[in-house]
């Protein structure tokens, strides 16, 4: 009999529907998210989602921007099951994908696979972005562990590595090379990532796992394959940080902190590429894009993020089925122990 996998595919999530009523519960799983690592004051937790979801519904309306990002990760999650039916007659694999905010929601969904013993020999939890973090990959665990206690580690795994994954590099630096315009003026690469916390507003180190050290794993990978390739243009490939505005001091250098230095050094034409997440959103698509359209070089590209494509599907499929024979062995090892 060959053992039934359950895969979760899951992402941050973001509304798609500009209502009060879909910000108010995204930004109350934010928050029930986020205090879980950080401590917020419980006034915070009450007054900011009623609010911002009515300031947020409102710059909806006005704007008229939608997030892509759930439909993205979507697809993402049906292409990657595609791949997992061609790439392995070893495991039968069920495929779900989830949101941290958005229904349906993760942890909903995890439950209920943990649960459903007699329906699954064990759960490959895939976090749909290249970041390591007690935000990310960690709440994946935290949640198996107060589920299961000790029987987690035989019957969930979470793919992981990815942010020096070299297959992973490969595949960015051929999806950047195929957006590039050939020029003879100096050429500058920006590769965004997903901001961090590093410290509080006192100053002091940040106690949780914030996965600033993927962060910069991930740009000197990058950077390395990229500079090593002989199609690289670039003259400068430079790091920019995707931040937030609360809980302490984030992450540098900021996206407008980038543009400034490659206008300095000469920079015509700028490249963005978020690297830092596999699926365009407000943060990416919308935030960063804007930005980099108004920077005033002479030519701003702004690269889209890996999405749907076959390639990374398939490398994330490959990915699943590495991870679940880890498990099965790991699971085989712990119960002849």
């Amino acid at each position: 009999m060959k053992k039934h996998i359950a895969v979760l595919v899951t992402s941050h999530g973001e509304v798609d529907t500009p209502s009060f009523r879909a910000y108010y519960d995204n930004m109350k799983h934010i928050f029930a998210h986020v205090s879980e690592i950080m401590p917020i004051p419980r006034l915070a937790q009450w007054l900011i989602p009623p609010i911002g979801a009515a300031i947020q519904a409102l710059k909806s309306k006005k704007v008229g921007y939608l997030s892509p990002m759930n439909r993205i990760s979507t697809r993402q999650a049906e292409k990657i099951s595609e791949k997992l039916q061609q790439l392995s007659h070893d495991f039968k694999f069920s495929v779900f994908n989830t949101f941290e905010t958005t229904p349906p929601y993760t942890h909903d969904l995890l439950h209920a696979l943990l649960h459903a013993e007699h329906d699954y020999d064990g759960v490959i939890a895939l976090v749909m972005n290249p970041m390591e973090s007690a935000f990310s990959c960690g709440a994946i665990c935290r949640f198996a562990l107060k589920e299961l206690g000790a029987k987690a580690y035989s019957r969930v795994r979470v793919v992981t590595g990815l942010y020096k994954n070299e297959a992973l590099m490969r595949l960015y630096a051929d999806h950047i090379f195929s957006h590039v315009q050939p020029s003879s003026e100096k050429s500058g690469l920006i590769i965004a990532l997903h901001g961090t916390v590093v410290s509080d507003s006192k100053g002091n180190p940040v106690p949780f796992h914030n996965g600033l050290m993927e962060n910069q794993m991930l740009f000197s990978c990058l950077k390395q394959t990229i500079e090593l390739d002989s199609r690289n243009p670039f003259n400068r490939i430079e790091p920019a940080y995707l931040n937030h505005q609360v809980g302490g001091k984030w992450t540098e250098p900021t996206l407008s902190q980038t543009i400034t230095l490659l206008k300095k050094s000469g920079i015509a034409h700028a490249y963005l590429f978020a690297a830092g997440y596999f699926a365009d959103n407000s943060e990416t698509h919308g935030n960063a894009q804007s930005q980099l359209k108004q920077s005033g070089f002479k030519t701003a590209h702004y690269i889209p993020c890996i999405n749907d494509s076959d390639a990374f599907a398939d490398l994330m499929a490959k990915e699943i089925v590495s991870a679940t024979k880890r498990l099965v062995a790991r699971g085989k090892l712990l119960e002849e122990t």
